[in-house]
């Protein structure tokens, strides 16, 4: 059988949040059991705010073997992933991996939102309005009935625009809020995804028992949040502990050499940890991992097969 080839287009209409959400928790059962594993990432930067990065993974169970590579420059980017069979080395896919990317970056926010965030939770508060923010949102509202999504950006008109946006594109109210504080204020979620090259975030914005989304800054020199913070969090998870010691500059500067109460996602999902009952805050850092890579891959190829092989 030839290689399947997908364009951005393709993988947007053949693959929706909820579905991948819950592909990421299966390849991360996997990962849990010792039949999947992450090929650590590594990435280039050079000037202006550029950088190049190459990662992948391993699964036994689904017999595939992903790479994708991917180059950001502030005129633009490219991603592209390729699958592999485990079993006989023949290229399964090859495909655009824009969207799949903000697919599973998103999916695994919802991921640890699902199992981080307290189950009543129901307001989001998001601070930035890239281009992956509102998948960002997306996500949270797949696991979390929202009744309001608030809104900050360092661009008070991109905060307007973008709550506008989020209430045409995803049906939910929102509201943009002048102040990273205003916006936070008693919100039981918020998502930072940001290119922040310094902390603007602290504890004192995080109302008790919050759960904070950190997965903007991926580069060892940019960071979002007040590293002191990780001092109150009942519980810190990160997908790749690899990857976040290698890339997260706010985690390094807190945890330095000693990373033994910092919990891989795979644990949170396969009930090895679990969120603590009154905790002052939970902290998620997303950095990218391989797997998560994978599963994108993995449920494409499994809807892409005729019904008769499923």
């Amino acid at each position: 059988m030839s290689p399947y080839q997908w364009s951005d287009r393709d993988v947007e209409a053949r693959a929706d949040l909820p579905s991948v959400i819950d592909a990421v928790q299966g390849v991360l059962e996997h990962e849990a059991t010792g039949a999947a594993w992450n090929i650590d990432k590594t990435m280039a930067t050079w000037a202006p705010m550029s950088s190049a990065h190459a990662l992948g993974a391993i699964d036994t169970e689904e017999q595939l073997v992903v790479f994708k590579t991917w180059v950001n420059t502030p005129a633009g980017a490219t991603a592209v992933l390729t699958a592999f069979s485990a079993a006989d080395g023949s290229l399964r896919a090859s495909l655009q991996a824009g969207v799949a990317g903000a697919l599973r970056t998103a999916a695994v926010s919802g991921l640890a939102t699902r199992w981080m965030s307290h189950q009543d939770a129901d307001e989001l508060a998001v601070l930035g309005t890239g281009r992956q923010a509102l998948r960002q949102v997306a996500a949270v509202a797949a696991v979390r009935k929202l009744r309001r999504v608030r809104v900050w950006s360092r661009t008070p008109e991109r905060a307007v625009g973008f709550a506008a946006q989020v209430q045409t594109d995803l049906g939910l109210a929102a509201e943009a809020f002048p102040t990273v504080e205003a916006a936070s204020q008693d919100a039981p979620i918020v998502t930072l995804i940001t290119r922040a090259t310094d902390p603007f975030f602290t504890l004192d914005t995080l109302a008790e028992g919050a759960h904070l989304n950190a997965v903007g800054a991926i580069l060892p020199a940019n960071a979002e949040f007040d590293a002191a913070l990780l001092a109150s969090s009942a519980l810190t998870v990160v997908d790749s502990v690899s990857n976040a010691r290698r890339g997260s500059r706010e985690l390094g500067e807190f945890f330095g050499d000693d990373w033994t109460s910092v919990h891989r996602l795979a644990d949170l999902v396969t009930g090895k940890v679990a969120r603590p009952e009154r905790p002052r805050c939970t902290v998620f850092k997303g950095m990218g991992m391989g797997l998560s890579d994978l599963s994108v891959a993995a449920l494409l190829l499994r809807d892409a097969r005729p019904s008769s092989q499923k």
